[in-house]
């Protein structure tokens, strides 16, 4: 009985072993062929020498959109510090050509308050822009200037306030990273263009970018089926990276800005969007390390098209033994697998067109035309 009870356990081993194993090699060979499918998903994206990153767990994702009601002749325009200050002389000559223009300026008292490459402290800079959007006498929001400043408020403004007071919200550089914080939280479309700075030189803005300014904050328009036409400089000047049609919800801003807020709650959307891009005076490695973040997020691979915009003095373009500015765009998006645009008017430079920034846009890389599908305001009553 001693031996046999023996024999009884060893058996059960040796069986549970066997079972064991079997299981278990059944475990590896599924693990194997997931792991090859997997391989063999990566290969024609390894092949294309750019591999895709998985999306953040933080991505922006999309809200309902919210339209602020159009501008018009008469209506107050505000001028805000959300970043840094601006010379006296300079914020005189660009309050009194938007006045010529035919409309009321309200200026905001941090713009002179100068704190090093601020304009004033964080929370005061808040706080003014906070008032703006509260004020339902001001229709539109336009910021004094970029530099820097931006960025260490977002976590200071009041986004139910903004959501429920629509307006016309226009500012670029360092003010990218209030258009796509507000329009990722709030779904307010906002506009990337010209801001007081501009408007104080001279006669303000020019030509070019006059014809595309006003007619954005418009329910409609004929330039909406060629937004920003040839540019200043022909059509030739637009230089097609990949060709294609895609059609999304229109995104991005600067750079540098752009990338400083990946993996916040205040990063741009992705989802179902197009992808803009502009930067000044930044090198071309600095440009390559950028994109790679942009990549390594898994947001690069989520655009269904993208729009490159003006990079000025980002040098060298191209040279012999050297990586330029256009080898780097090559190897970010020459493989992508989505139409690529670049050399649009828009950016650090006179002539720009503003991109409203929420709203679906149509891209014709191939045929080098970029047209809105939609108006970027409401119609007022």
């Amino acid at each position: 009985m001693k031996y046999s009870r023996w024999i009884i356990c060893a058996v059960t081993a040796a069986l549970g072993l066997t079972a064991g194993l079997f299981f278990l090699g059944s475990a590896t060979n599924e693990q194997r062929k997931a792991t090859a499918a997997a391989d063999r998903a990566l290969l024609p994206v390894l092949a294309a020498g750019i591999p895709t990153a998985p999306a953040t767990a933080g991505s922006a994702r999309a809200v309902p959109t919210l339209k602020a009601p159009a501008l018009r002749k008469g209506d107050t325009i505000g001028i805000v510090a959300p970043a840094s200050s601006m010379d006296q002389a300079s914020a005189t000559r660009a309050i009194a050509n938007l006045t010529r223009r035919g409309y009321k300026v309200r200026l905001s008292k941090g713009y002179l308050k100068a704190r090093g490459y601020l304009a004033g402290s964080d929370k005061a800079r808040a706080a003014e822009f906070n008032a703006f959007f509260a004020d339902p006498t001001i229709k539109a929001i336009l910021c004094l200037r970029g530099g820097y400043g931006s960025p260490r408020i977002l976590d200071r403004l009041d986004y139910e306030m903004i959501l429920k007071n629509p307006k016309i919200l226009i500012g670029y550089s360092d003010i990218t990273a209030l258009l796509n914080g507000i329009h990722s939280k709030t779904g307010l479309v906002v506009f990337h263009g010209p801001m007081a700075k501009e408007f104080s030189p001279g006669r303000g803005l020019t030509p070019y970018t006059e014809k595309y300014f006003w007619p954005a904050f418009t329910p409609s328009s004929k330039l909406f089926g060629d937004w920003g036409g040839p540019g200043p400089r022909g059509r030739a000047h637009l230089k097609t990276i990949r060709g294609g049609q895609a059609e999304g919800v229109l995104v991005g801003g600067n750079l540098s800005v752009l990338v400083s807020t990946i993996g916040t709650p205040y990063e741009p959307r992705s989802d179902d969007c197009i992808l803009f891009l502009e930067d000044v005076s930044e090198k071309p490695f600095r440009i390559d390390r950028m994109l790679n973040q942009l990549r390594l997020s898994g947001k690069l691979g989520q655009y269904k098209g993208v729009l490159l915009g003006s990079f000025t003095g980002c040098l060298p373009l191209r040279q012999a033994g050297r990586i330029g500015l256009l080898d780097v765009f090559d190897h970010y998006f020459a493989n992508l697998g989505v139409p690529v645009l670049s050399g649009y008017a828009a950016g650090h430079q006179p002539d720009q067109a503003t991109l409203p920034f929420g709203i679906r846009v149509h891209l014709d890389a191939t045929e080098k035309i970029l047209s809105f599908t939609e108006a970027a305001v409401a119609e007022r009553r």
